[in-house]
């Protein structure tokens, strides 16, 4: 299978909504005021490899730029692609595959590809539920990438399921990259930088992907099965320079180092921004963090280099819900953190989940007192979602939560099925009644006031807190 050469690819992220697609991360931002959208990096990534094997590559991100279907069956007019990629999550796959459709109306021998962590197993039957589709990429897709506009015979291509004639053909997962320094920087010149902004400052902002894999055993994470439980580090010179590429050819300043887990390797952390501190980089960037692995050492030497928030997944303020979720934490260990940051002069941001399948009023009430206790600078209450090879899908549904093979398309801002104590509608006011909780206080009020240093970052907290409030007024009218 393949049959032409590959000369031209569009590679696009679909108007289905603002969306970050990333593995481990499929979120919907919509009614997320503290989410800022980030550069669909996967596609940043296969442009860049195609770009290698002298493929001219179109990249557009139509959400980022507030555009509509009408705006892609244009474009794809115009550029007629070898190859059409496109970024799916699975809450949006259905709607995101309207935009393989209409690639195959207006030409009808481009070969249409997916990518997106939905295609994390060796499933040959997707491609039946699918015809729009020549092909899904499964796990990593570097090197997949490179070898379907590269090899005549997709045989010999691991990682991929296709279309041959009237049979479905499944090559295998591959090994994971283990070197990723092999892997090219993104190609960010084909994207439009000003679409992505630190949510505090409106200054551009954009990530950068510092390592893979993480061994921990949340029941909730797809990292493992996209990712692997080996945490794998780029070099440091590898990092470095793609920082210095970002702010002297992008004029771009702000980062999110985006991880499985960022801090799992307190030595690389440390030589990591002992390295920023040495090519006399003036950024400022965020990352992700466990509780577990920080200390007054690591911390001081991320504040040095530019960190200025740390996010961390706390999930539950009820130490019976983080242990089922096999969180590998405890509350005091969140309590240490969050100390040893105001300690250092790092903000915190917070995120918990609610409506897994063992959530009840009780649980929801010691998730409430603990956001208020732990007092993070910014907190965000996500809905749980269950996605397929994960252990809270399998838990969901044996306990009758989904019927298997269900993908809801709520998520995140909204909940995406009951628990075994609570109803969907119950569950649906109790992000906003969290959020109340937490930000209609005075302290909360006016500290983040205190950090508005420019008249720029007072206006964009102002609309964060109107925006905030609209939504609990709304809530509470509905």
């Amino acid at each position: 299978m393949r049959g032409k050469e590959i000369k031209t690819a569009f590679l696009v992220v679909p108007p289905t909504g603002k969306i970050i697609r990333e593995e481990r991360c499929q979120t919907p931002i919509e009614g997320l005021h503290t989410v800022a959208l980030r550069p669909p990096m996967d596609l940043l990534y296969m442009a860049a490899v195609l770009e290698q094997k002298d493929v001219k590559c179109t990249l557009i991100d139509y959400p980022a730029q507030d555009k509509e279907w009408a705006d892609l069956e244009e474009d794809f007019n115009r550029l007629r692609p070898d190859l059409f990629l496109i970024s799916i999550t699975t809450p949006t796959l259905d709607r995101d595959l309207r935009a393989g459709k209409l690639a195959k109306t207006i030409r009808r021998d481009t070969l249409v590809g997916a990518k997106g962590a939905h295609f994390w197993r060796d499933n040959p039957q997707i491609l039946l539920k699918y015809p729009m589709l020549d092909f899904a990429m499964m796990g990593e897709y570097e090197e997949t990438i490179a070898e379907l506009v590269s090899k005549p015979d997709w045989k010999e291509v691991d990682g991929l399921i296709y279309r041959d004639g009237g049979e479905i053909i499944s090559t295998g997962k591959r090994e994971l990259v283990q070197n990723l320094d092999d892997i090219p920087y993104p190609a960010r010149h084909l994207m439009d930088s000003a679409a992505y902004i630190r949510p505090d400052t409106g200054e551009l902002q954009t990530t950068i992907v510092t390592n893979r894999g993480c061994p921990e055993k949340c029941v909730f994470c797809l990292a493992p099965r996209i990712s692997g439980r080996e945490n794998r580090r780029r070099s440091i010179p590898n990092i470095i320079g793609e920082l210095e590429n970002c702010v002297k050819q992008h004029g771009i300043r702000n980062f999110l180092f985006r991880s499985d887990t960022f801090t799992l390797d307190p030595d690389w952390v440390i030589r990591l921004c002992n390295g920023i501190q040495r090519a006399g980089l003036d950024i400022k960037w965020s990352c992700n963090s466990r509780v577990d692995t920080l200390s007054g050492e690591v911390l001081r030497a991320m504040k040095d280099a530019g960190c200025w928030i740390i996010s961390f997944g706390i999930e539950s303020g009820s130490q019976e819900v983080l242990d089922l979720m096999k969180k590998g934490i405890t509350k005091d260990q969140v309590r240490a953190a969050l100390n040893l940051c105001r300690v250092e002069g790092i903000l915190s941001s917070v995120y918990f989940l609610i409506g897994v399948p063992w959530e009840s009023e009780e649980t929801f009430r010691e998730t409430l007192d603990f956001a208020k206790q732990i007092d993070p600078d910014v907190v965000e209450f996500f809905y749980a979602y269950p996605f397929e090879g994960t252990e809270m899908y399998v838990t969901a549904a044996n306990n009758g939560l989904i019927e298997r093979g269900e993908f809801p398309i709520s998520a995140y801002s909204k909940p995406a099925m009951p628990t075994m104590h609570l109803s969907v509608d119950r569950l649906g006011g109790m992000r906003n009644e969290a959020l109340k909780d937490f930000y209609l206080r005075w302290p909360v009020i006016s500290r983040t006031l205190k950090r508005a240093r420019s008249p720029k970052v007072f206006m964009n907290y102002a609309r964060f807190g109107m925006a905030q409030l609209t939504d609990l007024v709304t809530s509470q009218r509905n």
